[in-house]
């Protein structure tokens, strides 16, 4: 029986549910066509390399369906010409899968921006038909290339970011779903870090097009930060520092409000660039890290001392933060990870705190309570909840949090304020 049939009959969970579900698990390559050319190819390159192969006739929408039971494959490859619009269909599916998954897309555009729009993504590469079986080969070892590249990088800025572990914090917080408050924890946590703990922190808005931290706090965006992030070459202190916009003596934003008509790509070495000279100026970073973005959020989450998950009390929230578990232990193995429970849903709740935390295999750290009042009173005073409605229980939550976060899990007492280049701006 799966833990959502558990849920829903009232059985009982006796331990730490697996992310990789069912017969899928065993699989190392999986491909989803919809012609029988690219099924014969595939089969001929493929069989001998990958003794688990299965080929499935459909496109985006089955492997979607596929991604669904937990169990990405080794190697994925979809077929995305039953789609007008690839590169849409191919968001679900970026958000889903693996971060040691290697994804290769194959379809009927011949575009070049089409290409680039997939690789920065995430997509290992992307094949027009139709395909040779060279072609294929050769895409499936770059794939292969990439993945080693990426492991050996991590190592590298893990080794690289050791001298500079002096109690210094990259705080990443994530969403395991849309809408269960992510960029709310984000802007409270690093607001009680700023203004109560009197660290220096950088809040930074990593959604450069549908980013709310910006509007949340009622500040301007800077126009710099997809400059920064699109030229990597150009980062340093003097030119970060004009990105960011002062908020209080301890607060810096960075965040960005780009046009929604134009697609954004983000640069994952300028990403690992900037949060590694971020670190050298300052004591604490708060990042909002988007979903959509696989390649970058993986930059990211390589990069941090703290991961905070934030998710809801539903079946769903529970099977999401079963897989993002997954996926931080494999990218940033050495992290502390918060889970908070946002919106715990009172009485709608689907899971009980009891059950979430069996199935998830760990503590659901902080609660935070529904509260429309709080909510109200800051988005009238344009400003965070901790600061519009200090005496609510949501603040005791954030606070929490960043006690949390501000607590060395070796001596269990809270580090000291740092000095920083951010704080000599005014």
């Amino acid at each position: 029986m799966s833990f959502a049939s558990k849920l829903r009959r009232g059985a009982p969970i006796d331990g730490p549910i697996e992310p990789d579900l069912g017969q899928q698990a065993a699989a190392d390559c999986v491909a989803f066509v919809n012609d029988p050319e690219t099924h014969g190819i595939i089969n001929l390159v493929c069989g001998s390399r990958f003794p688990g192969l299965q080929i499935i006739n459909g496109g985006t929408r089955e492997v979607v369906d596929y991604l669904a039971a937990g169990a990405p494959p080794k190697l994925l490859i979809v077929d995305v010409s039953d789609s007008a619009k690839p590169m849409s269909a191919m968001l679900p599916i970026i958000a889903a899968f693996a971060e040691d998954t290697k994804v290769i897309a194959i379809g009927a555009v011949n575009d070049i921006n089409l290409y680039r729009e997939m690789t920065e993504a995430g997509i290992s590469d992307y094949l027009v038909k139709p395909v040779g079986d060279r072609a294929l080969d050769s895409a499936i070892n770059r794939a292969e290339e990439k993945r080693q590249q990426a492991l050996a990088a991590t190592v590298s800025a893990g080794q690289a970011a050791a001298p500079v572990n002096d109690k210094r914090s990259v705080v990443s917080v994530i969403g395991t779903r849309g809408g269960v408050g992510a960029t709310t924890v984000a802007t409270n946590l690093a607001w009680v870090m700023a203004f109560d703990k009197k660290r220096d922190t950088i809040l930074m808005d990593l959604d450069l097009q549908d980013g709310s931290i910006a509007l949340a706090l009622d500040v301007e965006p800077s126009h710099g930060l997809r400059e920064v992030l699109d030229n990597p070459s150009r980062i340093d202190s003097l030119f970060i520092t004009s990105v960011g916009v002062k908020c209080g003596e301890h607060l810096t934003v960075m965040a960005a409000e780009e046009g929604v008509d134009e697609e954004v790509h983000y640069n994952t070495s300028a990403v690992s660039l900037l949060i590694e000279e971020l670190r050298k100026q300052t004591p604490a970073i708060v990042v909002d890290v988007p979903r959509k973005a696989a390649a970058a959020r993986a930059a990211v989450l390589a990069a941090s001392t703290d991961i905070v998950v934030v998710t809801d009390m539903t079946l769903a929230g529970l099977r999401d933060a079963i897989r993002f578990n997954a996926m931080i232990h494999q990218v940033a193995s050495s992290a502390r990870v918060i889970f908070v429970a946002n919106r715990d849903g009172g009485k709608e709740a689907t899971v009980s705190k009891t059950e979430f935390e069996k199935a998830l295999g760990k503590p659901i750290n902080v609660m935070i309570a529904e509260d429309a009042k709080a909510n109200q009173a800051a988005a009238n005073a344009g400003k965070p909840i901790v600061a519009a409605a200090s005496g609510s229980k949501m603040t005791s939550a954030f606070k929490s949090i960043a006690n949390l976060i501000t607590t060395d899990p070796a001596s269990g007492k809270s580090a000291k304020k740092k000095f920083s280049f951010f704080s000599k701006k005014k």
